[in-house]
Formats: structure tokens, sequence, C-alpha cells
């Protein structure tokens, strides 16, 4: 007995040592702008630090063609955020927005644990001048040549903000956290070859916008956002038996608003062979999935609808379905669901 608690005790050890090691490893600290050269070694991490003095965006990005990923961490090793394919090519990227005197680490890595490689890794800070945007008022502004633009709003409440650009500029918008990492990112979602973005926010919180030009052309443009509150969960629906019934024709907000929740619905086949068909519609990517009276998965899709929306089509004898919801990611945010029979 006492070889065996002995033996135990060093394999927790070995481990407890092996594991510090890990994360023993000494980042190597990024001077912005500067390109920093290194070789990947098959199944290696590297560990970068950057530490601004005042708040304001940090970048870090990869170069060469290796194709690497990046998670960046808190001092506590907390992710952030992480990258695969965000700058050129395979090359990896990640844009937060951090704050004053606070230390960030990023691992780099390959994509495939047996791949290697040289590559180049530089931090860039830029510092943010924002203008506040009041919802439901259009600003107008003008871009210049590679220009960026920063604005910021403050929610009163939680719901939904929406931030849209109009006019003849192919614009691009970036929508931060005021401290982290990006949220979300649009090129052409609104009228023409405007921008348009919605996130789920918080009470109280601000959230940054990041405006360009996609051709880096420049020209005058307007801005507005507009805010909406989230209504009371009246369903309660998270669960298959809590599923809402759905009516046909109808268009039924769905809304997540916890991170990785799912809504559930049901509807009564009543027909033999008869041609269901469900679909999200929104700016919110979504998964469908389609069950039977016993819980047993029939069909489920990503994105078969318009853009990044759910849609099923299937073929059903008489019977109850239901339908679970939820957004690719897990996020919290809203689309409509639609449901009809042929």
């Amino acid at each position: 007995m006492f070889y065996k608690i002995r033996g135990l005790t060093a394999a927790a050890c070995l481990f407890l040592f092996l594991a510090g090691s890990l994360f023993a490893q000494t980042p190597r600290e990024l001077h912005f702008g500067t390109w920093v050269p290194g070789t990947l070694r098959e199944g290696e991490e590297q560990w970068f630090s950057v530490r601004p003095a005042q708040a304001g965006l940090v970048v870090v990005e990869t170069s060469g063609e290796t194709d690497t990923y990046l998670e960046v961490f808190d001092a506590s090793r907390t992710l952030i955020s992480e990258n695969d394919d965000g700058g050129e090519e395979y090359n990896a990227k990640l844009e937060i927005i951090a704050e004053a005197g606070r230390t960030y680490l990023y691992k780099l890595r390959c994509y495939d644990e047996d791949e290697s490689g040289p590559y180049q890794i530089r931090a860039v800070f830029s510092s943010i001048s924002a203008m506040e945007l009041r919802p439901g008022a259009w600003v107008q502004g003008t871009l210049l040549e590679g220009e960026e633009q920063w604005f910021s709003v403050r929610s009163s409440q939680a719901g939904f903000l929406v931030v849209e650009t109009s006019g003849h500029l192919d614009t691009f918008l970036a929508a931060f956290n005021a401290s982290g990492p990006l949220i979300k990112d649009n090129d052409d979602g609104g009228e023409g070859l405007n921008a348009r973005v919605e996130i789920s926010v918080e009470t109280g919180m601000t959230y940054y916008f990041k405006l360009s030009e996609f051709d880096n052309e420049g020209g005058s443009f307007q801005i507005r956002a507009d805010f909406e509150f989230i209504p009371p969960d009246t369903e309660r629906n998270t669960d298959r038996s809590l599923a809402a019934v759905i009516r046909l024709g109808e268009s039924v907000p769905v809304y997540w608003r916890s991170p990785s929740e799912s809504r559930w619905y049901r509807y009564d086949i009543s027909r033999p062979n008869t041609l269901f068909v469900v679909q999200t519609r929104g700016s919110s990517d979504t998964i469908l999935a389609l069950y039977d009276a016993r819980g047993n998965l029939i069909e489920d899709d990503d994105d078969s609808g318009e853009g990044q929306n759910a849609m099923i089509s299937i073929r059903l004898d008489p019977g109850t379905v239901y339908i679970e919801v939820r957004e690719y990611e897990g996020r919290t945010g809203r689309c409509t669901l639609h449901a009809e029979t042929r």
C-alpha cells in the first residue's frame, strides 16, 4: 500500500511538473511595429506578450506561408479570443481593444500539429478617438483614402444594437467590446455596398465600431445606431419539454438571451408524405435541428438558407416534430423562424 500511494504521488508530481513547464515558458515581448522572425516545429507552441502603455487597439498578426493559429489570453491565462485565417492567406490575425498597462499573452502554433515552418509576427498599436453615436440619428462624415474612423455607443439597457452606413461608399464595420476582442464585422450587410452590424449588448456597457472603406478610396458616408430592447421571455422554451407551438406562415421571433442557449418549437404533422419546410432569417449564423417525438434526430442544417441562415426541407409522416434553433458559435442574438407545409 505504501508503494502504491508513493507511485500515485510521483505520477501526480510528474503531471504537475509537465503542466507547470507548459505554462512556465517565458513569453517573448513584442515591440509595436517590429516584425519578429521565427520557426515553428511540429506540435510546438510559442508564447509572446504585449503590454500597451495606453488603452487602444492592439493588432497581432503573422506573415509568411505557414498556416498559423493565434490565441490571446489575459495575464491569468484566461482565453480572450482566437483566430485562424484572419490575416493574409493562411496567416492568423487578432484585434482586441486593450487596457493601459495590462499584459496580454499570445500563443502561436501551426494550424495542424504535424505542420512546421517559418513565420514572422508583429504587434501594432493604434489609439482610439471615438465619436459617440446617439441611437436613431444619422451622422455624416468623410473617410480619407485608407483612413479608419471610430464610433462608440453606450447601451442603457440590454438589447440589440444595429450600426449601419448609408451612401455610395463600399464600407466595412467591425464591432468591439470596450475592453476585449472583436465581436463581429461586416462588409455588405446593409443596402448596396453598405455595412451593417447587429450585436446583442448588456446594460451600461460601451461598444466601439471601427469604420473603413473596402477599396481604401475614401469618400462621404452616413452612419447611425439603432437600439431595440429585448422583450420579456414569456415562453422560456429553452428545453425540448418546454417547446412552443409554431404556427405555419408566421414570422416567429427567436432570442438567445444566454450563451450557448437553444430555443425549442414543435409542430404536429397531420398528413402523410407532407413536405415540411422550416428556416431562419436574419443576420445571425444559425443552426436548425429536427427531432421526432422520441427525441431522435431526423435532420440538421447550418447554412442552407440565405446567407448564414439554416433551412430544412423534408417529407414527413404524421406525428409531432421538434425544432431546435441555436446560434452557430453559441452567442446571444436573434433571428426569425418560419415554417410551412407543401
